[in-house]
């Protein structure tokens, strides 16, 4: 049990403040796994740095996520070679430079071995579309003028599925990022937009990353489900909207569920730096 501390400050009638300690006990939960298996490969780049990042779960109000170090990561391929990851100065973060390009369909499986149990995860890689245009707008929402960027791209449907997934990821300063996923449900084989609506306060000269990839139907549902509950977050006593369901599966000891997901993208970027436009 961990024990929290708050000042509960009341007013009495005669508007004299008093202060009172009170010690409450909250449950704690075993520490689990925590896996982000992102093995993104560059679509322009020549060779890749792929990383596993793993760390465990920790109390609400511990500021600190607790690395998992020494863990034995290793990837495959369908061609049966495998891939031992090394970590990066007791990081977390476990790496290979190995890795060959992969070509569609092409299948990966992430085993890691930590604590006694063994989790493993399958991915298939598919081939992302190639951002063809990016502009910049200035638009009024709500009665106030935004910089806006449209990313468009081009939908190719695929005869082994019946729907395409996206994933983008927009970053603008130092602000929080803007991940986002959208599907082709409504315009299978046209042009494709993507729109992000910059801060209010955006000055020409700043820039904004952008992360572009086609995804899985699973990681697409893994990250609508993950995003919702970050939309729907309020304090520590608050109710989750659902758990969260990754395909990190514990072999060894199935009730004990890890965290996250190991995904497999062809990821592009680009940058885009904000010019002077005048209000429509």
């Amino acid at each position: 049990m961990k024990k929290i501390s708050y000042i509960l400050c009341l007013l009495s009638l005669s508007f004299t403040s008093c202060t009172k300690v009170i010690d409450i006990d909250l449950p704690t939960a075993e520490p689990r796994l925590v896996v982000e298996g992102n093995l993104d490969f560059d679509r322009m780049g020549a060779t890749d740095t792929l990383f596993v990042k793993l760390s465990l779960t920790t109390d609400y109000f511990n500021l600190e996520i607790p690395p998992v170090n020494n863990a034995l990561v290793r990837i495959s391929d369908k061609q049966g070679h495998l891939f031992l990851l090394r970590e990066l100065a007791q990081t977390g973060r476990y790496y290979t430079t190995e890795i060959a390009k992969p070509t569609d369909g092409d299948t990966f499986k992430l085993q890691v071995e930590y604590d006694n149990d063994l989790y493993e995860a399958t991915e298939t890689y598919t081939s992302s579309p190639e951002i063809l245009e990016i502009i910049q707008e200035r638009e009024n929402f709500f009665d106030t003028d935004y910089y806006v960027l449209r990313v468009y791209f081009q939908d190719t449907p695929r005869a082994n599925q019946n729907l395409n997934y996206y994933y983008f990821f927009y970053q603008y300063a130092e602000r929080a990022p803007h991940p986002r996923v959208l599907s082709n449900e409504y315009a299978k084989g046209n042009r494709m937009e993507s729109l992000f609506i910059i801060h209010e306060d955006a000055v020409p000269g700043e820039k904004v990353e952008l992360e572009f990839a086609q995804i899985s139907r699973n990681y697409h549902d893994f990250a609508m489900s993950f995003f919702d509950a970050i939309d729907n977050g309020g304090g520590p006593f608050q109710v989750p909207s659902g758990r969260i369901i990754g395909n990190i599966k514990n072999l060894t000891t199935p009730e004990k569920e890890a965290l996250g997901y190991f995904r497999v993208i062809e990821k592009q970027s680009a940058t885009h730096t904000i010019f002077e436009q005048q209000k429509k």
